[in-house]
């Protein structure tokens, strides 16, 4: 029976592997064991060569031998990292037991050998140089990892759980596009990142590889990277009511389509507003926090937005959930216009009447409806009426929050009382207890009453007196550090 090349070498192979055909061979005298063995070993290492090399000749066959882009053999075939190689003009084809041969060449050959070759992390290739579906480049994957080319962004090589959550994203034919950079070190030494052409993939071991890209990249960019106060990257940017999010260990970022706005929410709680209900800002700047209540209606908010917008100056709101059920649309009017919002609660209870169970269900009743909104409380909390003791206070930390009362309230909210007071009485108690880190509550409603709005329409006087006075604005994000 006449066999073929390649199956005469396979019986090779095993003949040299395993020192016979058929049955058990007779064992060696033991003076020639060792002898014996060290030439088994140099015939099976010639099996395997010839072996890789015949399918490397074969291999260059396919590929249209001499006449291909890989033009004519330079020198002969060699022994590398486990395998066999042959060098030609165009190129070079590796071979491995496990990964057969393949070829590489051009940009993303030379930046392979850079990289050490089959003796670097890469491995193998498992490909020819191929054409990336969608997308004008071209890439080699290999047993550690692909090298990915485009003409504006040359060669790259992505790996690990960076690389698969890239093909899970579309590869260079989804929006991240061909990469920027290999796979590289985080200064903090803990992650790894690569660059893209739309974007930028974060991995650390605490959070897994997740993507950043756009507005909210450069945002996280100027911020100072993952070693800002965020963090590394916890999701890819998702969507949300107006909007886009990106969430990071200590916080997040929005962007709010309308007005194109950006906002950094700040998770992580100082140890200083642990156990406390905040009344004031510690600072020793001259700076007041502006914060408006919402529970009843918004008669007053569009004079309160338009105020604060004239006059460059930002607020936050505490909102009840029902509130915003029952106002849908003006959370995003608040947040558009530059201010923050708070967690004041589902439905205003005296919390100090209720259970802790009940209390998680107030805070996260009132945090999902103002998520669904568009916008995100995190981490400011006013109890509602201002009723609080330790336990409450406790609860309110757990769920992620810190509380904040005031230094001085209005009493806007009150009303007229009987036409004896009007914005003046108002802007009199805000100066009357004007400090550094003052912060002052008022409301968004009109008293139930009279119809009176009495802190919308002293809150020009207030932010002017105020100014004159020498103190500027902030939100309660100061209060974080």
């Amino acid at each position: 029976m006449r066999r073929s090349r390649p199956a005469v070498l396979g019986m090779a192979l095993v003949l040299a592997l395993g020192g016979g055909l058929g049955g058990t061979a007779l064992g060696p005298p033991a003076a020639t064991a060792s002898a014996a063995a060290s030439q088994r070993s140099v015939a099976a290492s010639a099996a395997v060569q010839q072996v890789g090399d015949d399918a490397i000749v074969q291999h260059y066959e396919q590929l249209g031998g001499g006449a291909s882009f890989l033009g004519a053999p330079v020198g002969t075939p060699y022994d590398i990292a486990g395998g066999r190689a042959q060098n030609y003009a165009g190129g070079t084809i590796y071979w491995s037991p496990a990964t057969g041969a393949h070829e590489t060449h051009g940009s993303i050959g030379g930046h392979y050998a850079e990289l050490g070759g089959p003796a670097g992390f890469l491995g193998f290739p498992l490909t020819d140089e191929t054409a990336t579906p969608g997308a004008a480049g071209r890439y080699n994957t290999f047993a550690g990892g692909t090298i990915y080319w485009s003409p504006a962004t040359g060669a790259h090589e992505i790996h690990g759980s960076i690389g698969g959550h890239y093909a899970e994203l579309g590869g260079p034919a989804g929006f991240l596009g061909f990469p920027l950079t290999d796979e590289t070190a985080t200064p903090d030494g803990v992650g790894r990142f690569n660059h893209f052409a739309g974007g930028s993939m974060y991995w650390s071991p605490a959070t897994g590889a997740h993507e950043v890209h756009g507005a909210i990249r450069a945002q996280w960019t100027a911020l100072g990277w993952e070693h800002s106060r965020l963090g590394y990257p916890t999701s890819d940017e998702y969507g949300i009511t107006g909007g886009r999010r990106s969430d990071f260990q200590h916080g997040s970022i929005l962007w709010h389509e309308a007005s194109s706005r950006i906002e950094v929410i700040y998770t992580s709680i100082p140890s200083a507003l642990l156990g406390v209900d905040l009344e004031r800002i510690p600072t020793t700047q001259k700076v007041v926090a502006l914060t408006f209540d919402a529970g009843a209606n918004d008669a007053g908010l569009r004079s309160i937005l338009s105020t604060l917008t004239a006059n460059g100056v930002p607020g936050t709101f505490f909102l009840t959930g029902n509130w915003v059920n029952q106002f849908p649309s003006d959370p995003a009017l608040i947040y558009n216009a530059g201010n923050r919002i708070g967690n004041h609660s589902m439905t205003h209870p005296d919390f100090t009447t209720l259970t802790d169970a009940q209390i998680a269900a107030e805070i996260g009743g009132a945090q999902r409806a103002i998520e669904a909104a568009g916008g995100d409380p995190l981490p400011f909390f006013r109890f509602p009426f201002g009723a609080r003791d330790s336990r409450t206070i406790a609860d309110v930390n757990g769920a992620g929050y810190a509380a904040v009362r005031w230094t001085v309230d209005t009493l806007g909210w009150q009303g007229t009382m009987n036409g004896t007071r009007g914005p003046d009485f108002i802007v009199q108690r805000v100066m009357a207890s004007a400090q550094p880190g003052e912060i002052v509550l008022m409301h968004l409603g009109s008293n139930p009453d009279d119809g009176s709005t009495l802190d919308a329409a002293a809150l020009p006087q207030v932010i002017s007196q105020l100014r004159a006075a020498g103190y500027g604005f902030v939100t309660l994000d100061a209060a974080l550090g």
